[in-house]
């Protein structure tokens, strides 16, 4: 833990989410240092949050005239009001948790299975044309080991980032303050607790990197195409 505030992450985020409940305790929270998680403004934002993820669940193709195109793009448009930053062509199948829900970002592609959780007490972002299978957790939300301090009720948060074209397997855990390069594969199962590099193959309990990809032209040649 830390107890300096970095100002530049803090203005990131008030420049570039939305849904924020913002403030001192908000700040502290996102910055990994101790914080009250009992403020009113998080946990009234908390309850907003994990309303508009079960609504999230209720939508109905016959409530979108059974057209298929308007059902998806309700669901894309109403995304935006639960989750910080939602780029183009975003998808979530339900159901879907979050704390916040304001502090993660989408890149564009992105697409969930069933029941991903994002514990965003800190950032979580996304890069583009990322893929999580279902059951997949990313928590950024942890507690002291220290038992006298969380009697206290003291929590921290650090953020996780994740680069471009990220694949995760079935029931995938990501711990705090890890980042995952780009192209990376994590195995089905495993419990990310390292940073994983660029191009890397990472499987177990804790996830191991087996292999580093060689990308070929041809894999250049279709991101400029994709962008």
């Amino acid at each position: 833990m830390t107890n300096e505030i970095n100002k530049e992450l803090v203005q990131y985020a008030y420049a570039n989410l939305q849904n924020l409940p913002k403030g001192q305790e908000y700040e502290k929270m996102i910055l990994g240092v101790p914080y009250n998680a009992g403020d009113k403004t998080l946990n009234i934002r908390r309850v907003i949050a994990k309303e508009l993820s079960f609504n999230y669940s209720q939508i109905r193709l016959k409530d979108c005239g059974m057209d298929l195109d308007n059902y998806q793009q309700y669901r894309y448009d109403y995304l935006k009001k639960v989750f910080g930053k939602v780029e183009e062509d975003v998808y979530i199948e339900p159901p879907f948790n979050v704390d916040y829900g304001s502090n993660v970002k989408l890149g564009k592609k992105f697409y969930a299975n069933v029941n991903v959780t994002f514990l965003d007490c800190s950032l979580i972002t996304f890069g583009d044309y990322v893929n999580v299978g279902p059951n997949c957790v990313f928590s950024s939300a942890t507690h002291p080991t220290q038992p006298d301090q969380r009697l206290a009720g003291v929590e921290y948060a650090l953020p996780i980032s994740i680069g471009h074209n990220v694949w995760f397997g079935a029931n995938i855990t990501v711990l705090p303050g890890i980042t995952i390069g780009n192209n990376a594969v994590i195995g089905a199962g495993s419990l990310v607790n390292k940073d994983i590099p660029d191009n890397a193959i990472a499987v177990g309990v804790p996830a191991k990197v087996i292999k580093i990809m060689k990308l070929s032209d041809e894999h250049d040649n279709a991101i400029a195409k994709l962008n």
